[in-house]
């Protein structure tokens, strides 16, 4: 190797240390500490995050006290082999009446999903306050669907949708039926659902929900939209994608008052959001569709 090389090579080494030490210093203060201590005693695994390329990196990237992580997990469900553990298994209940032992598996946020696939999320919050999750069609012209409200709904929880550190929130719930969303475009032109995640410090008020979606008016989701949105960075588990959920995420999502530790599975991605203490955001988050 030639001695000139040598300094760019060191300096690329020391810049990704750092940058993999900051990513752990922010996974570590602003999302793991908040939730609920440890059960045990025993060391906890040692978790990495990496940022990844195609995230938006909003100004205040780092800054402590300006920002907060919003923690999602998207499952693709496969059908269970013998060896899986039964504490992992979830039943699915097709439209046709097939019931079925499926297993939720890890796939990162960008992952293109195919016709058929199987699909579920789960947010977790490290603060206080009330997930709202808005679902709208993209489609290839850049057009959008109508906004729906799909959680909270009164069949799940019913209607509670208030999150905190470690308290695991899933879309759909374990007892909807269906549990799952299965992707099936509706238009030939779709090429996501997009999610918009609306975290508020006060419930909304006079939101009038039901056993279905609610469709809201265009120019009620427009103003959410211009006040609320915020940028993000986007932070992909190490090693994560691929991974079965656990029991204990399986019992945290279908039991309220069941909390995520800090030496429980973490979620599979961070999304760092630029937004003031107690103020409201809103995250998109598309799912992509193969084409």
């Amino acid at each position: 190797m030639r001695r000139g090389l040598m300094f760019p090579i060191i300096f690329a080494a020391v810049a990704a240390l750092a940058q993999e030490e900051s990513v752990r210093q922010l996974w570590n203060t602003e999302f793991l500490q908040k939730r609920p201590a440890a059960k045990t005693a025993v060391e906890p695994n040692r978790i990495s995050y990496r940022r990844v390329a195609d995230a938006v990196k909003p100004e205040t990237a780092g800054a402590p006290g300006l920002g907060t992580m919003l923690g999602v997990t998207l499952w693709r469900l496969r059908l269970a082999k013998p060896a899986d553990a039964p504490g992992t298994r979830l039943l699915v209940i097709e439209p046709a009446g097939d019931k079925r032992d499926m297993i939720p598996e890890r796939v990162e946020a960008n992952t293109e999903l195919a016709e058929g696939d199987h699909v579920r999320l789960t947010v977790e919050v490290p603060h206080t306050g009330y997930l709202y999750v808005i679902d709208r069609e993209q489609y290839h012209d850049g057009a959008m669907s109508a906004p729906f409200l799909i959680y909270p709904n009164r069949l799940t929880r019913p209607g509670d949708n208030a999150v905190a550190p470690g308290r695991l929130i899933e879309i759909p719930d374990q007892r909807d039926n269906p549990n799952h969303f299965t992707v099936k475009p509706s238009h030939p032109g779709q090429r996501a659902e997009v999610l918009s995640l609306l975290v508020m410090p006060e419930p909304w008020s006079g939101l009038k929900i039901g056993n279905d979606p609610l469709k809201l008016d265009a120019a009620v989701y427009a103003d959410l939209e211009k006040k609320w949105t915020v940028q993000a960075e986007r932070f992909e588990l190490n090693d994560g994608a691929g991974k079965a959920w656990t029991d204990t995420e399986k019992r945290a999502g279908a039991d309220g008052k069941t909390k995520l530790t800090q030496d429980d599975a973490p979620p599979q991605t961070l999304y760092r959001v630029k937004a003031q203490s107690g103020n409201p955001f809103l995250l998109q988050v598309p799912l992509r569709m193969k084409q």
